[in-house]
């Protein structure tokens, strides 16, 4: 099973580039430039025509020559002929041309030098001393190029280059190699030739023409035989700001050197940060490119953002052998060589900074592609593309960390010294040339003497990922069995036949060790001390979920409580937290469940740890966000308590060699204690910002605290006065880092006035095109702000399009941004509407699953608003009243006992199915392999996902309630004997209780029986399960069924939680086939594709949010990624 490497929009190989040999030349008048390009030859096949790759170029005069005949054979095309669907050019020669390799190709264009920030584009920027100071530069990744010379533009056709820049004289002209000489000419230009490079792609050529400051380092020499020189460019001023991205990139040169066992392939390395820059990064090979945030530091930069130029740097100078060195054969293998970039950057930034604890922030940072990959609109990490608008779009956190975390997973299977080994020789094998995905796990298989295709075929050509259900037989034994994971918790059972081979990793409160073991089946008996805690995926190298027993959850939250040496680090109190809040979105369990088991993390010192903390708390915050105020309120008051602890134990003062991570902490929960409004943080963040403000007294607020400080006053106070003081910051502030900061926290304003402001300051001249995400990212946190980001996107959507038509990643964080927070019908069906007419073909990936986003969105309120209600009341952060009776008595009788919310609470009511007409949305998971990626079939047949009950009491144990499916050899001969029993039994149960469910009881008797059949096969059975316990259930009293349990014994609450599961079982089912007999499937299939036609997006190209290169939205990550 192999991905297609020849879709049908590449070049034909019959004639291919040796040498191109360019020159351009800008003009300064109207944003163009003459080029001229010679391209050596290889003619394999008889021709009359040459195609190859243009975009926007004006050709001028083309010529084909031999130029090593005796008389200088020439013949000059007679047409040209442009393709601007596919971005060719065709030339036309009125003879034929011969089989050689002797031939050169001369071409004479026009091209402009855009605004696009791709291609050769322009940018300006002003220095400290407000002087004016325009540059050209490139941006060729992937398929871009072609805007600036005609050529074949594929990774796979590989050539050398020689480039000559004509520039004025006195810029910097920089390219991927040293200069070979410059020639003055008159009028004041100059005429830069560089050296010609080794053999690469086309998309890693670059140059740039400028005004830049330099500092300088070298290598060491010792693997290169010379020392390397190593260079860091930056705009007037601001180099010196590089001396941190210097440092790694000399070190960095080092360690990959060693790790490869191969020398530095050039003979510099620069660094440039450029003022405009789509991308984060761009590891043209010997000149990488970055946004100025991205690689420069301020004098007294954060801890965090030391962190993030660190992985990206590292990530960058790594693709200079893994993806410069040796180069994917097509765009679908681009996972291999960004995962591999990730994963090797993260070893090496835990080798240079080893008390970073970078595994952990790895974990952390897994969870968007665990959350994104979870949704229908994902796609597999190898994924077939077509053409250009496809291949910008797979640039996205499956490519990248999904990619990453696989290959750590292997990692840890195979051991990280073997897969080095086996890196190293591929490393070797294919050096100067392509690979594919085939090729690494033949070479990784030769090394390692194991089945690496086997495993990891699995993993890189099946969309989604499964979870673990651990389902304990006795106190020595449980079952483990994997299913197909989902966020919107609509498993069917068609989808739910994929198998990964899950490799267990589980340790046990006797042997902490984690022992390698593989589930290659559905199930597995294991054989497990259950009175202990025992636990997963230890570690966190594992890609997918787990769900255990409550009592075993119990038992590993009672390990969190441990003041000395804590028996689960900080990868597996991540892992533990995002597993449970994971299943609480997809319906699994109640979101009571997940609020419960934070009282575990009260004493948690972590930094990591509270940040997770903090980003699923802001994702609650952000479903729950158009809920009435005394629920905010009150789950404002839930985040006020944990974090204010945390500041009262730190207060606001950095002391002298303090630990990094103990700053960031502090900063984190100043910043969430103060979003929820703790009277005494904000107080104290006004009195810091007057006296920063008043005199630009920068002690007043520590670097750290400059975000949380802007943030919290924005947020809690009305007036322009303190909103103006920040627009005026940034306007002053020279350093991206500060200009950052001022112009991330603007959305927080949250009055109309504010608002209205922000979105104009965010598109006028004062802000650049790259940070226009950045100004209005923030609105999202807010309902009014929403409301208003919509509908000026709605109102400017035409021109935003056009102007940013060539910036695809611009048009996905835009839409993403715009609608990815939205949690109700009213808004997904204005969303439909909206891009019903818009021709979505380049956003198509990004649209389809902020949709699908929005669908689990409203399942999770419908089905856990009035849970969370309830633990609120519950919990002390709701006052009780009158009304509430039934809420007390709970308090009172049961706040002991592990029992779930009613099932009218938990899972989504019946009424949503006539609201909500949705329809399949991306690939089938039961048909996701790659080969051809043709779109699946829709399917119309629905099945309701698992479910679960779990604790609402206000004490942690019990969070989970057993939802897996308990499997016995004995089960079909059970079914079959109790089943019309037990009909009659659950039929009953609903007559008695007609009126406490009035309102859903004729419902309910419509669908009973084939319901009941279909279901009962696939329930959770209670331990030691027996004729006897079904026969049971009917006898606990009617008013029991209210959760007053006083008095029953807890044999009698067992019954009753089976009781309770099976009507949650069954109004779960009757919402399925509403839906269906309403038109809606329970997953999305949206289509879009020509104006005034439904939308529909391709299942073989749906796709989950991009997030493009290493860090590369910091600029989001600095205003919060917890804005949703």
């Amino acid at each position: 099973m192999t991905v297609s490497t020849r879709p049908g929009m590449t070049l034909e190989r019959s004639i291919i580039p040796i040498h191109y040999n360019l020159k351009i030349v800008p003009s300064s008048i109207n944003f163009t430039f003459l080029g001229e390009c010679s391209i050596e030859i290889c003619i394999a096949e008889p021709t009359y025509g040459i195609t190859l790759n243009a975009k926007e170029l004006n050709i001028q005069t083309a010529a084909a020559r031999d130029h090593l005949s005796s008389g200088g054979y020439s013949v000059t095309a007679t047409s040209v002929s442009y393709n601007v669907e596919e971005e060719t050019i065709t030339l036309q020669f009125p003879e034929l041309l011969y089989v050689g390799t002797s031939w050169i190709l001369d071409v004479a264009y026009i091209g402009l030098v855009n605004d696009k920030l791709n291609g050769f584009y322009r940018s300006v920027y002003t220095d400290a001393d407000h002087n004016v100071h325009q540059l050209t530069t490139t941006q060729f990744q992937s398929t871009y190029a072609r805007r600036a010379f005609p050529c074949w533009d594929e990774p796979s056709i590989k050539a050398t280059f020689s480039l000559t820049l004509v520039a004025p004289q006195g810029m910097t002209c920089l390219s991927n190699m040293n200069v070979e000489s410059t020639t003055i000419l008159e009028e004041g230009m100059q005429e830069v030739t560089f050296f010609k490079t080794p053999i690469m792609a086309t998309y890693l050529l670059a140059w740039m023409i400028g005004d830049f400051d330099y500092i300088e380092a070298y290598t060491s020499g010792e693997f290169n035989g010379e020392p390397v020189q190593c260079r860091l460019y930056a705009p007037v001023g601001l180099a010196r700001h590089g001396q941190y991205s210097l440092d790694l990139a000399v070190q960095s040169v080092e360690y990959f050197s060693r790790l490869f066992n191969i020398p530095y392939p050039l003979p510099k390395l620069d660094l440039v940060a450029v003022p405009d820059f789509s991308p984060g990064a761009m590891e043209n090979w010997g000149l990488i490119t970055f946004r100025t945030y991205a690689v420069l530091l301020d004098e007294d930069g954060t801890n965090d953002r030391k962190r993030e130029i660190a992985a990206t740097v590292i990530h960058e100078i790594s693709h200079q052998w893994f993806g410069n060195l040796v180069t994917m054969d097509w765009w679908s293998d681009l996972w291999l060589f960004e995962g591999f970039a990730t994963h090797l950057a993260y070893i090496v930034v835990d080798e240079l900074f080893p008390g970073w604890d970078i595994w952990s922030e790895f974990v952390k940072r897994i969870q968007e592609v665990l959350k994104h990959d979870a949704l229908r609109t994902s796609h597999p990490v190898e994924v077939g593309v077509e053409n250009p608008s496809e291949i910008t779009q797979i640039f996205d956190e499956v490519s990248y960390m999904k990619g990453a975390s696989v290959l750590r997973m292997l990692s840890a299977w195979l051991g990280q010294d073997q897969l080095l080994r086996g890196i190293r020789k591929f490393m070797l094998k294919y050096m100067w040339g392509n690979a594919n995905t085939e090729d690494l796990w033949a070479t990784l298989a030769e090394e390692c003497k194991v089945d690496v295709p086997g495993f990891m075929g699995k993993w890189t050509r099946q969309t989604g990922y499964p979870v673990l259900s651990i389902i304990e037989l006795d106190e020595s034994t449980i079952l483990i069995r994997q299913n197909l994971f989902l966020s919107t918790g609509d498993v069917r059972e068609d989808e739910d036949t994929l198998l990964w081979p899950v490799p267990l990793a589980v340790s046990t409160a006797d042997d902490p060790t984690p022992r390698n073991i593989m589930l290659n089946t559905k199930e597995m008996i294991l054989k497990v001390d259950t009175t202990k805690w025992y636990k997963f995926n230890t570690g966190q190298t594992g890609f997918y979920r787990v769900a255990y027993p409550p009592k075993t959850l119990d038992l590993l939250g009672q390990t969190l409580r441990v003041k000395t040496g804590q028996t689960l680090d900080a990868a597996n109190r991540i892992g533990l937290l995002t597993d449970a809040a994971a299943l609480v979105a997809s319906g699994h369990t109640p979101t009571s469940s997940f609020l419960t088991l934070l009282k575990y993390f009260e004493d948690e010192e972590n930094y990591i740890v509270w940040a997770e903390i903090s980003y699923r708390l802001q994702e609650l915050f952000s479903v729950w966000l158009e809920q009435p105020a005394h629920i905010i309120n009150a789950l404002k008051e839930v985040q006020r308590r944990l974090f204010t602890k945390v500041v009262q134990r730190l207060g606001w003062d950095y002391p002298e060699e303090e630990d990094p991570a103990t700053g960031n902490l502090r900063a984190l929960a100043i910043r969430y204690a103060g979003r929820a409004g703790d009277p005494e943080i904000v107080a104290e963040a006004r009195r810091r910002f007057r006296i920063f403000m008043g005199n630009r007294d920068m002690s007043a607020i520590p670097p750290d605290l400059r975000f949380p400080v802007f943030e919290i006053v924005l947020r809690t106070t009305v007036g322009v006065e303190e909103y103006e003081a920040i627009v005026n910051y940034y306007r002053e502030a020279y350093m991206p880092g500060e200009k950052v900061v001022a112009l991330a926290v603007m959305g927080y304003g949250h009055s109309a006035e504010l608002i209205h402001k922000t979105l104009a300051f965010a598109m006028s001249s004062e802000v650049r095109t790259q940070d226009i995400l950045t100004a209005i990212a923030t609105l999202r946190s807010s309902v009014l702000g929403r409301a208003e980001l919509w509908n000026f996107m709605r109102r400017h959507w035409d021109i935003l399009y056009e102007r940013h038509i060539d910036d695809i990643r611009f048009l996905d964080y835009f839409v993403l941004l715009g609608i990815g927070s939205f949690s109700s019908l009213e808004k997904y069906h204005e969303v439909q509407q909206f891009f019903a007419t818009k021709d979505t073909s380049s956003y198509e990936r990004i649209l389809a699953t902020c949709l699908e986003g929005i669908r689990m969105h409203i399942l999770w309120l419908q089905r856990d608003r009035e849970d969370v209600e309830r633990w609120l009341r519950i919990n002390g952060y709701l006052t009780t009243d009158a009304e509430e009776d039934l809420h007390q008595q709970l308090i009172n009788g049961f706040t002991k006992v592990s029992l779930s919310s009613p099932a009218s609470s938990l899972y989504t009511r019946p009424m949503l199915g006539h609201e909500l007409p949705l329809t399949d949305v991306g690939r089938s998971r039961s048909n996701s392999s790659v080969d051809g990626f043709s779109s699946s079939e829709a399917y119309q047949t629905p099945r309701s996902g698992s479910s679960a009950t779990s604790s609402c009491s206000s004490s942690p144990p019990s969070v989970y309630m057993q939802h897996s499916h308990r499997h016995r050899h004995h089960s079909h001969a059970h079914q079959h004997q109790h089943q019309h029993q037990h009909q009659h039994q659950h039929q009953h149960q609903h007559q008695h209780h007609h009126h406490q469910h009035q309102h859903h009881h004729h419902q309910h008797q419509h669908h009973h029986h084939q319901h009941h059949q279909h279901q009962h096969q696939h329930s959770p059975r209670l331990e030691h399960e027996s004729p006897l316990y079904l026969e049971q259930v009917h006898h606990v009293p009617s008013h029991y069924y209210d959760n007053d349990t006083t008095g029953l014994t807890d044999n009698q609450i067992q019954i009753l939680q089976f009781r309770q599961y099976h009507e949650q079982q069954q109004q779960q089912q009757q919402q399925q086939q509403q839906l269906c007999q309403h038109g809606i499937e329970p997953d999305l299939e949206v289509t879009m594709h020509q104006m005034n036609e439904r939308m529909v997006i391709s299942a073989a190209t749906a796709a989950v949010a991009p997030r493009t290169l290493e860090r590369e939205m910091e600029l989001l990550h600095v205003s919060g990624d917890d804005e949703l």
